[in-house]
């Protein structure tokens, strides 16, 4: 009884520090919620182009949840969404059938390879929307589509405003209004010219003739009284003044003269260099009417426009790919009874789609890896005895093993999935068989034979597991079956989860395809 006991304690010890470790995880990790942690909401969209399964769902640039189903409903697509219980949507105020002040949900472009994700806000009034329930106000947001149509009306509106300038200021017409503005004006300051050459010769008269007058009364003052004496000193001071001012006035108008005709130089060298400049543009844009260069190729040549949106097909397939990727870490621990020897287990899985996987273990395995080598030994030179005989050596060294499996599955009904694997199993040819119930792998039940060279017969394993959290499991099952001297029963416990940082990781590499 107590070889019996002892290897159960032992077993039950390391359940119970799996269950510790699980428990740690549990309080330190807050992203490992399950559906239970969930709330499902519908929303109508017009297209869903870019969108993929498990694509993100964002609000304000963090991630909430998930696109869980995407299906036509009548000519609109149904999209069927998971978003945390934390966030709370509200409904909104219904108005001539909009709902105001409600939660929104629409389809944005994260790149101009077609990356999209849906972006979500919570709305402000209304009643609290529960699980099950629709988002009615979808936005549609501009694409690359739209992009490239307002690109196109621009276009043409500056084709408008350049046909304009070139009929206004190209034509025969306008040349000869702006000529015969030009030679109004050098006529007009002609005139000036001619008008402040009179009036120099004029005032310098007066001037002559103010002096003769001076000089007349300074003989009569010498023999009149003192007032006139003053009133003459008054006069010339008067005329003095009247002088300088007219000596002043004569240079401003000379120095205006020369300031408007070099503003009107400058107009004409202006008006010039834009004739010039609506000449070039004219000439660029028939160039790009007749398809010349890059911009005339880009925009009048359809076959870039159609290599363009290959382009970004291809990019959106690759990315719903990308996103569609499920990269599933496990580690496991096995108890193994009548060895009293652990086993651990590190595997990878990758699954492109649901019904199609490729998973890597790296196995620490007690048992070692077993080389059989059989040689053939001389033992003596008489013709009496056989002087041959085979020699069958078996080692067993204590090294890691590694798998790599191909396996693929069906959903057979809505509680069973049947699967089917082959690959090298723990260093070793072999296939394996699954059974999966009540759907996501709740309990499952696994068949695995390799090793054929290790004993007798193959190596026969047949375990289950069970999923009692979102990401632990525990398991039991019997290994090597069909060689009673080498048959174990086993028990244990393990951990499994996505993981986006291995698939960002993984996917920069691609995704294998067959």
């Amino acid at each position: 009884m107590s070889e019996f006991f002892t290897p159960l304690k032992v077993g039950l010890l390391v359940i119970a520090g799996a269950v510790a470790g699980l428990a740690m995880i549990v309080v330190l990790s807050g992203d490992l919620r399950g559906p239970e942690d969930r709330n499902t909401y519908v929303a109508y969209f017009d297209d869903v182009t870019g969108l993929a399964v498990r694509s993100r769902i964002q609000m304000a640039g963090i991630a909430v949840g998930t696109v869980e189903r995407i299906e036509l409903v009548g000519d609109r697509a149904r999209v069927e969404v998971s978003v945390l219980r934390d966030v709370t949507l509200y409904e909104g105020i219904e108005q001539d059938g909009f709902y105001v002040n409600g939660a929104t949900i629409g389809r944005r472009q994260a790149s101009l390879i077609g990356d999209y994700y849906l972006s979500l806000t919570p709305g402000q009034e209304g009643r609290v929307l529960e699980d099950g329930d629709t988002i009615h106000n979808v936005r549609r947001d501009a694409g690359p589509e739209e992009m490239m149509e307002r690109l196109n009306e621009i276009t043409k509106d500056i084709q408008e405003v350049t046909h304009s300038l070139a009929t206004v200021f190209g034509g025969e017409e306008a040349q000869q209004v702006i000529q015969q503005m030009v030679d109004d004006l050098q006529s007009m300051l002609a005139t000036l010219n001619q008008f402040v050459d009179r009036n120099s010769e004029q005032i310098d008269r007066l001037v002559v003739d103010a002096r003769m007058i001076s000089q007349d009364i300074a003989g009569l003052t010498r023999s009149g009284s003192e007032s006139i004496d003053k009133i003459l000193r008054d006069t010339e001071a008067i005329v003095e003044e009247v002088r300088f001012i007219v000596g002043q006035s004569t240079t401003d108008v000379q120095a205006g003269l020369g300031t408007m005709q070099g503003t009107l130089s400058r107009l004409q060298r202006t008006l010039d260099s834009l004739n010039y400049s609506l000449q070039n543009v004219q000439d660029i844009t028939e160039k790009v009417n007749e398809g010349e260069g890059t911009v005339g190729e880009l925009i009048n040549n359809p076959a870039i426009a159609h290599r363009t949106e290959q382009i970004l097909e291809d990019g959106g397939e690759f990315l719903e790919r990308i996103t569609r990727l499920r990269t599933i870490v496990e580690l496991r621990s096995e108890y193994h009874m009548r060895n009293q020897q652990l086993k651990n287990v590190f595997g990878i899985r990758l699954e492109p789609t649901d019904d199609k996987y490729y998973m890597f273990e790296f196995v620490d395995d007690f048992r070692g890896s077993t080389t059989v080598q059989t040689e053939r030994v001389t033992t003596t030179e008489s013709t009496a005895e056989d002087p041959l005989y085979q020699e069958t050596r078996t080692t067993t060294t204590d090294e890691f093993k590694f798998s790599l499996v191909l396996g693929r599955s069906h959903q057979l009904f809505d509680w069973l999935r049947i699967g089917g694997r082959f690959g090298i199993i723990e260093s070793s040819g072999g296939i394996g068989a699954s059974l999966g119930f009540f759907g996501d792998r709740r309990l499952e039940v696994q068949t695995d034979l390799f090793d054929f060279a290790a004993a007798e017969n193959p190596r026969l394993r047949t375990y289950g597991t069970y999923m009692f959290l979102h990401f632990a499991y525990l398991s039991a099952g019997i290994d090597d079956i069909i060689n009673p001297d080498r048959r174990d029963y086993f028990i244990g416990a393990g951990i499994r989860f996505d993981d986006e940082d291995l698939k960002a990781l993984l996917t920069t590499t691609g995704v294998p395809n067959f």
